[in-house]
């Protein structure tokens, strides 16, 4: 054997002359080991018979055909049977020789399982990090849209959206905690007929997540009937939990199986841990809010507040030319309560005044607690009439007796109206309404206490 027959024989990647037809008339050991044939059995063999039944088809419709036309083809991925009748991913090259009597085949096969299994893990690779990307980006848009969230209504839409592009569901809701759970946010695509609330009744775990599907019609019959009616696969759920406290749930709700896997979950977790955070956040920030504007001991509100819902009443009086009211309400002699009884029996009897004086009014007059035992109401687009019925309402509630645990008293209450039509010569600020009231108040308290007097300007 010549030393280029053994280069020929050896070579690491199996190399076959076939006639134009394709039928093999040489190979080397290389090639013979891969197909499991002898070398004598090779010789006549066709290269087509060699080849898996869809690499066959490929060979026949794309690789001879450009071969004849191109005379040559090169790292062409076809698939060969081998020895243990399995298929062997290869690169073909191929030469079609001219320069003989008859036309012959040059080819060169190369094995490129590691190849493929290499171009296999990019591509798993690649996935990954695209998937990677995918909920990284995920997040970082939910963590902007939380932080722009200036309402817990806004918070819970966020949330929603963001669920639903992470997870790949057909919808999204959010529900927060309260006397029950109540939709904030998101959409519930359920009959609320067969399923009240969008959720099953049974309690969620403080941690993980819950599904529910069309399959457990025995275990869960409502859930099953309610997602086949609405032609959805299963829905899941997930609660919102900040310092051990569960403050809503995430429902999201499918249209096929979802594919949750650690990394889904992971990112759910993720989303519901920052959004349960900017609930608790924006709670306080209304807590803190409504301490700011509110009396601490009566709820109504302060000076503060006061201020500000006068300016805009007059501004709004103006525009609209309607008349205006404010009523100012003095206790008579709240000093004896104090000192008969106590100053904890005086705080009691400042909020049992605040209870009736909210219930006498109308719902979109506020109440101000303005000093120790003086208290404002603003009425917008109220006249003469209605501001002087509603004083005369408080004054009637005021004197009701009032009583807790160890004592009863009656209360009674100077009652000063002013009544404000604004008109181009004349245009009274707020301050100077406020003055006018006061004014009135104590034209009843001259006049013997317990009245209502009206000053309209």
């Amino acid at each position: 054997m010549t030393l280029v027959d053994e280069l020929y024989d050896h070579a690491p990647c199996g190399l076959a002359t076939m006639t134009e037809d394709g039928r093999i008339v040489r190979a080397n050991a290389t090639f013979a080991t891969w197909t499991g044939l002898a070398l004598d059995r090779l010789a006549g063999t066709r290269l087509t018979d060699l080849l898996e039944p869809g690499a066959r088809i490929f060979y026949e419709t794309r690789f001879l055909p450009v071969l004849h036309l191109q005379g040559e083809v090169r790292e062409v991925a076809l698939s060969l049977r081998t020895a243990h009748d399995a298929a062997l991913p290869v690169l073909v090259n191929a030469v079609l020789d001219r320069t003989g009597a008859a036309p012959v085949v040059h080819v060169a096969v190369f094995d490129s399982s590691r190849r493929q299994d290499y171009e296999r893990q990019l591509l798993t690779a690649r996935r990954e990090a695209e998937a990677s990307e995918a909920r990284t980006r995920v997040l970082q848009n939910a963590t902007t849209a939380f932080g722009d969230s200036e309402t817990v209504e806004l918070l819970a839409q966020a949330l929603a959206e963001s669920a639903r592009e992470a997870l790949g569901a057909t919808a999204a809701a959010v529900f927060l905690d309260g006397h029950e759970p109540h939709l904030v946010g998101g959409t519930v695509p359920l009959d609320a007929a067969l399923l009240p609330g969008g959720l099953p009744a049974d309690p969620l775990p403080a941690d993980g997540i819950s599904s529910w599907s069309v399959r457990d019609e025995l275990a869960h019959p409502d859930a099953a009937t309610a997602l086949r009616a609405a032609r959805l696969d299963s829905m899941l759920a997930t609660p919102l939990v900040y310092g051990g406290a569960s403050l809503g749930t995430l429902a999201c709700y499918f249209s096929r199986p979802p594919e949750l896997d650690e990394h889904a979950v992971e990112l759910l977790g993720s989303l519901c841990r920052q959004a349960a955070q900017t609930v608790a956040r924006l709670r306080l920030q209304t807590q803190l809010a409504a301490i700011a504007l509110h009396d601490p001991l009566t709820g109504l509100a302060n000076r503060v507040l006061l201020r500000s819902h006068i300016t805009a009443s007059v501004a709004s009086a103006i525009e609209l030319r309607e008349p205006l009211a404010l009523i100012f309400v003095d206790l008579d002699d709240f000093k004896s309560v104090n000192d008969e009884l106590d100053h904890t029996a005086g705080d009691t009897v400042l909020k049992l005044i605040a209870s009736r004086l909210v219930s006498a009014v109308r719902g979109d007059d506020l109440v101000c607690r303005y000093g120790g035992d003086e208290f404002i109401v603003v009425c917008q687009n109220t006249d003469h009439e209605r501001a002087a019925a509603i004083a005369e309402r408080i004054r009637v509630a005021i004197k009701q007796p009032l009583h807790d645990d160890g004592w009863q008293r009656t209360v009674t209450a100077s009652v000063g109206v002013t009544v404000h039509t604004a008109s181009p010569s004349r245009l009274l600020s707020g301050p100077e309404l406020l003055r006018v009231a006061d004014r009135a108040m104590y034209r009843s308290k001259d006049r013997g206490k317990d009245q209502v007097s009206v000053i309209a300007l």
